[in-house]
């Protein structure tokens, strides 16, 4: 046990050095896409994954004799570390949504004194998204189908026209 934690004690500074460049890289990652949560989310769990699997990789590498292979061993542990990291922290960040979006239905339902079915029923499933009144894109479509023999367009105004014209023909 005792020359366990002196290889520990003489690895664990440099594992952790070398672990911290893709450490950053996924904080700012999660920064980018999730805000200051998701760079703390992402930054923690590769942390948290990729400085003992970097240290098994070393560990088991120490007793091969190319210099490359052992380090061939240590970045792939480096980078499966980071890999489940990454999904550790993409599941900490979703995690809570669903109870969020259920406690946020119920409040609504209170400040609108509206009841809670009512509240679900014009909501999009999972989302916040409301339902309830849009109109039916069934008419559009009709009009859509109709555009090329369409002679009625000429009695649009040039905004409905340019509307339904970039309608017809996106610009990727």
């Amino acid at each position: 046990m005792a020359l366990a934690g002196r290889w520990l004690s003489k690895n664990l500074g440099s594992v952790a050095k070398s672990v911290l460049p893709g450490t950053v890289l996924s904080a700012g990652f999660g920064l980018l896409g999730g805000g200051p949560k998701g760079a703390l989310a992402f930054g923690a769990s590769d942390f948290a994954t990729s400085l003992p699997a970097t240290l098994l990789g070393r560990y088991a590498a120490q007793n091969l004799k190319n210099p490359t292979a052992r380090k061939a061993v240590e970045y792939g542990a480096n980078i499966a570390g980071t890999l489940a990291g990454n999904e550790i922290g993409a599941a900490l960040l979703t995690a809570g949504q669903p109870q969020q979006i259920a406690q946020q239905i119920e409040q609504r339902s209170v400040v609108n004194q509206m009841p809670l079915v009512d509240q679900i029923y014009d909501l999009s499933p999972g989302t916040q998204y409301q339902m309830a009144g849009l109109p039916s894109g069934q008419p559009f479509e009709e009009l859509l189908s109709q555009v090329p023999s369409a002679s009625w367009m000429k009695y649009l105004d040039p905004a409905d026209q340019a509307m339904l014209q970039s309608a017809i023909n996106p610009r990727l």
